[in-house]
């Protein structure tokens, strides 16, 4: 009997203690620590958990800068030719002659153009008139003797004021032989523009003991020359001199460039090197040309494409938590 009651009630603890292992309590304890280990990063993360990348930028301000490029709504652009009217610019004066109307025409289809140019149209005996075309409607021309020497000094005069205030202009509106260009571009240039001045010549802006300058005659001969002797501030300026007069011209912060189909060193149809210049284009971010080529239009080409990406200014903005599209 008492064997029984031992089996009994072994079976009955066992019996008890099986089913206490599948009893509610303990599946909720699983369920707990399941529940526990997906809300966990909730408990014991201090980071933010967010859906997307505008909210993640809005949960974590920080100060950023951001640059970019974008094409004023104008996209305008002035630009002033100065070409040398030279007996030696012959062959130069008539690749201008016959590529200028497409060039224009090629950049005005992309930018609000404005042309002005600075040289003789009637200086033919010497083969190195130019005209501006007549279908450029938005342009001006200065009908002026461009000699070798003094392109830059004569693209200077043409920014000063009607009333000289700097001493550069007031010599030069001392000078009668410049009154046909002083002042003449005073009211070409358009606030919100870009400045862009392209130098034709073989020469330099420089003294040369020995130079051919040729001048209007009384008679029917046209352009006659003579040699003289060059003087700083009358017949030419220095690179320094023009920096001066654009930052006069348009402000310490006004916006340049300077191209120019110049001579270089190796050029073999140069009169001189042309230092000024390649100085003012380096200094400016513009692009030299060989006025010795014989062929320009790669030259045209590359110009365009410059000046119509100068067109472009870029942006720096700094702002607290810049989002994406947040520019239009």
């Amino acid at each position: 009997m008492k064997k029984q009651y031992v089996v009994l009630t072994m079976i009955f603890l066992a019996s008890t203690f099986l089913f206490q292992n599948c009893s509610p309590s303990g599946v909720q304890f699983e369920q707990t620590r399941e529940l526990a280990s997906v809300t966990e990063p909730e408990v014991v993360s201090s980071e933010v958990v967010v859906d997307n990348e505008a909210e993640a930028e809005e949960a974590a301000p920080e100060i950023k800068t951001k640059t970019f490029t974008a094409a004023s709504k104008e996209k305008a652009v002035d630009m002033v030719w100065v070409i040398d009217n030279s007996a030696s610019m012959t062959a130069g004066a008539d690749i201008i002659r016959k590529n200028f109307e497409a060039f224009a025409h090629l950049v005005e289809n992309q930018v609000d153009l404005r042309v002005a140019l600075i040289s003789k149209k009637d200086a033919f005996n010497l083969k190195t008139h130019v005209s501006l075309p007549e279908t450029m409607k938005n342009g001006q021309q200065v009908d002026f003797m461009v000699h070798s020497y003094n392109p830059l000094l004569v693209a200077a005069a043409a920014t000063c004021p009607e009333t000289a205030t700097d001493a550069f202009c007031k010599k030069i509106l001392g000078n009668s032989k410049y009154d046909k260009v002083y002042s003449s571009l005073n009211d070409f240039f358009r606030p919100q523009a870009q400045k862009v001045f392209v130098f034709v010549t073989d020469d330099d802006s420089a003294a040369n003991a020995n130079t051919t300058v040729q001048y209007e005659a009384a008679n029917s001969n046209g352009y006659v020359a003579t040699i003289k002797s060059l003087t700083i501030n009358e017949d030419y300026i220095t690179a320094a001199t023009f920096k001066d007069r654009m930052v006069r011209a348009f402000g310490k912060n006004g916006s340049y460039k300077v191209f120019g189909f110049i001579a270089a060193a190796d050029s073999k149809c140069r009169a001189r090197e042309s230092a000024a210049y390649s100085s003012l284009i380096s200094y400016s971010g513009g692009v030299a040309f060989n006025v010795c080529d014989k062929d320009w239009s790669k030259n045209f080409s590359q110009l365009s494409e410059k000046v119509v990406d100068y067109a472009s200014t870029e942006y720096s903005l700094q702002s607290e938590n810049v989002k994406k599209g947040s520019f239009c």
